[in-house]
């Protein structure tokens, strides 16, 4: 009975257990997308070098020079060798001293030609510093009085100019000389025998005065750098009782080149001949020549102090278009072999990557070089040395990438970055899931290797 009330029991509770359900609450986990990558290499930079030239300061000269010391003059006397000359030739002879006497310090040389062109082009040239100067002058002066009677100073004076006879002193003129001819004669160019008033040369060029004004046009400045002088009758003096004729074409050869004369007649030509020298001295050129040539647009020049312009000044060779006082002290100063400018900066070709450059001077390495963005030139903190080579190298600068694109439906929180292995800080990048772009602040370094790993969106299992 016990054991029937207990089954009984045990049904009843069973039935009554049917009326409650129990139900659990446990779920599935979400299952990971797979782990993903991406590579990405960053540009890398093009060497780049370039060669620039330092300029050379060139160096500095200060020249001084005596006008008297430097003037160049080269004087062609004339002496007429007729039979009427004995006496004149023997007053000239002796007086070379005067003829030099404003001129005597500068360069000066002398050519004696006749009146007679059977003479040839005239003596050997005489030449300061020349130890028998003074008797060689006396003894071409004194040329004795067998020459034609027809006389041709004018023919004669050109002729010695150029030097061009078989017979004579050469080419002798010098290029960058203050040029005198003077003539002395008792008669006229071209005149013949005692008949005033007859002139031979007929046809010839040179029974002019315009065949010698010409040619010294030809080869000076008429005036200025070339003149003619003469000792014979004046056109203007009234008598000359030792002359046969006035000289009035020598007179219009000096007076056309504006020279002055003296009388033939005068029983002693030392006035005469000093007057010439003084006039000779007015237009004796102080042309000089320099140790160096100057460069362009340093050429100085002072005379007494004062600055002097009135010259040019070609190569070494100075040349004055006014005549500074004789005697004047001359100072020059100049600078030579100056070539490009010198600088401590060199304009680059190429922007240089990060403004880094390197430099070698020489060969050698060179200090800290910069690069300035402004002038877009390298720049030394000192001059490079003049003329040297300097070499610059660097990397020429292309726009790094700064986004790098993985797919758009990446949960951001499953991203990580590294460059070249190193961990990036997600504060240094962003993600964009519309486009997939992966966006650093600043750009990776030039050829560096990024990995991007990300996991795709999650999905939740029933």
């Amino acid at each position: 009975m016990k054991n029937l009330l207990l089954s009984l029991c045990c049904l009843a509770m069973l039935h009554s257990c049917k009326t409650e359900v129990f139900r659990g609450t446990s779920r599935k986990e979400p299952a990971l997308p797979p782990l993903q990558s991406r590579l990405f290499k960053q540009k890398s930079y093009e060497a780049g070098q370039q060669q620039v030239q330092q300029g050379t300061s060139g160096a500095k000269s200060n020249e001084a020079y005596d006008v008297t010391a430097k003037g160049v003059v080269d004087i062609v006397v004339v002496i007429d060798n007729s039979g009427s000359m004995a006496e004149e030739q023997t007053n000239l002879s002796a007086r070379m001293a005067p003829l030099l006497s404003a001129i005597k310090d500068s360069d000066w040389q002398i050519v004696v030609t006749t009146t007679d062109p059977r003479d040839g082009c005239g003596n050997s040239v005489i030449s300061k510093g020349d130890f028998f100067a003074e008797s060689r002058f006396q003894r071409q002066v004194n040329a004795g009085v067998n020459g034609t009677g027809v006389e041709r100073p004018i023919l004669q004076a050109v002729e010695a100019l150029k030097g061009d006879c078989f017979w004579g002193p050469g080419k002798w003129l010098r290029t960058n000389s203050t040029v005198a001819v003077v003539i002395v004669t008792d008669e006229d160019n071209c005149h013949v025998g005692p008949s005033i008033g007859v002139y031979g040369c007929p046809g010839e060029a040179d029974f002019a005065s315009s065949y010698l004004t010409n040619y010294l046009a030809s080869i000076r400045k008429i005036g200025t750098e070339a003149r003619v002088y003469g000792i014979y009758w004046e056109p203007s003096q009234p008598s000359c009782s030792s002359a046969l004729l006035k000289a009035t074409i020598v007179a219009e050869s000096v007076k056309n080149t504006g020279g002055t004369s003296g009388s033939i007649c005068d029983s002693d030509y030392t006035a005469t001949l000093n007057k010439i020298s003084s006039d000779v001295a007015k237009i004796l050129k102080a042309d000089f020549s320099l140790k160096s040539v100057p460069d362009p647009g340093t050429f100085v020049m002072t005379v007494n102090g004062q600055t002097w312009t009135q010259m040019t000044q070609i190569g070494t060779l100075v040349h004055f278009t006014a005549s500074p006082p004789v005697g004047a002290s001359i100072k020059v100063s100049y600078v030579s072999g100056a070539a490009g400018i010198v600088t401590n900066s060199f304009p680059m070709n190429d922007v240089p990557a990060g403004g880094d450059i390197t430099a070698t001077i020489n060969g050698q390495p060179a200090g800290a070089v910069t690069y300035d963005e402004s002038s877009k030139k390298a720049v030394f903190a000192q001059n490079p040395a003049d003329g040297s080579v300097v070499i610059l190298s660097y990397k020429i600068g292309v726009q790094l990438m700064k986004e790098f694109s993985i797919p758009t439906n990446v949960d951001p929180k499953y991203i990580k970055v590294y460059v070249n292995d190193k961990a990036v800080s997600a504060s240094d990048y962003s993600y964009n899931g519309s486009t997939g772009a992966v966006a650093f602040k600043e750009a990776p370094a030039e050829s560096s290797v990024i990995k991007i790993d990300w996991r795709g969106k999650s999905t939740t299992l029933e």
